[in-house]
C-alpha cells in the first residue's frame, strides 16, 4: 500500500488533517461513552434499588393475601378483585442522551384511591383494602422496573457498539494512519535530501566549469 503512487506533500497535509479530525472524533465518541456508561449504571443502581423493594411488598401482599382468604374465604376474594378489575395503558415516550434515543414508559399511578376504585367502603373488609393496595403497588414498581429495563437494553447496545468502534479507531485506523503520515514524511524528507545534494552538485560542476 505505501508503495503506490508518489508521495507529495498536499498528500501529507491532508492525510495530517484527516488523522487530527478522526482523532478528535475519537475522543468524542470517549466521552458519549463515558456519559452512557454513567446513566447506565445509575439506571442499574435504581434498578435493583426497586427490585429489592419489589421483592418485600410482594412478600408482604402474599402473606396479607393468604391471610385474608383465610378470614374471608375465596368467594370474597375473587369478588373484590372482579369489582376492582381494570385495564392499564402505558405510555412509551423516548429520551435523547448524546443523540441515542432512549424509550421509557412514562410513569402511570396505577396505585388508586378508595374513590377511584369506585366501590363503597362500607360492606368490605380492611384486609381486602389492604391487600388491593399492596398489588397496586407492586404494579407501579413492576412498571417502572420494566421502563429502566428496557432504558438498560438500548444504552448497553449503543455502549457495546461504541466500543466496538472506539478500539477499531484506537487499534487499527490511527495506527495504520500514523504509519503511513510517517512514510509519506520520511519519503519527502529523502527526497528534499536529495534534491539538495544535486543543486550542490550542480552548483559545484559550474563553478568549476
Amino acid at each position: 500500500m505505501e508503495k503506490t503512487g508518489a508521495p507529495t506533500r498536499e498528500q501529507l497535509l491532508a492525510l495530517r488533517k484527516q488523522y487530527d479530525v478522526i482523532k478528535k472524533g475519537l475522543e468524542l465518541l470517549k466521552s458519549k461513552r463515558e456519559a452512557l456508561m454513567k446513566e447506565f449504571f445509575g439506571i442499574v443502581e435504581e434498578s435493583i434499588e426497586l427490585r429489592s423493594s419489589l421483592t418485600s411488598l410482594l412478600n408482604r401482599a402474599q402473606r396479607d393475601l393468604e391471610r385474608a382468604r383465610a378470614l374471608n374465604g375465596d368467594g370474597a376474594i375473587e369478588s373484590f378483585a372482579y369489582a376492582v378489575k381494570r385495564d392499564v395503558s402505558l405510555n412509551i415516550k423516548v429520551r435523547n442522551i448524546w443523540g441515542v434515543f432512549v424509550p421509557e414508559i412514562e410513569e402511570t399511578a396505577l396505585r388508586r384511591s378508595l374513590e377511584a376504585r369506585d366501590i363503597s367502603p362500607i360492606g368490605e373488609r380492611a384486609e381486602l383494602m389492604d391487600v388491593a393496595k399492596e398489588f397496586e403497588t407492586a404494579a407501579d414498581l413492576i412498571a417502572r422496573i420494566a421502563s429502566k429495563e428496557v432504558r438498560l437494553t438500548r444504552l448497553g447496545e449503543v455502549i457495546k457498539s461504541d466500543t466496538r468502534k472506539i478500539n477499531a479507531i484506537s487499534e487499527v485506523i490511527l495506527p495504520s494512519m500514523h504509519r503511513r503520515i510517517k512514510y509519506i514524511a520520511r519519503v519527502l524528507e529523502e527526497r528534499e535530501r536529495e534534491e539538495i545534494f544535486r543543486l550542490k552538485r550542480s552548483k559545484a560542476k559550474r563553478q568549476r566549469g
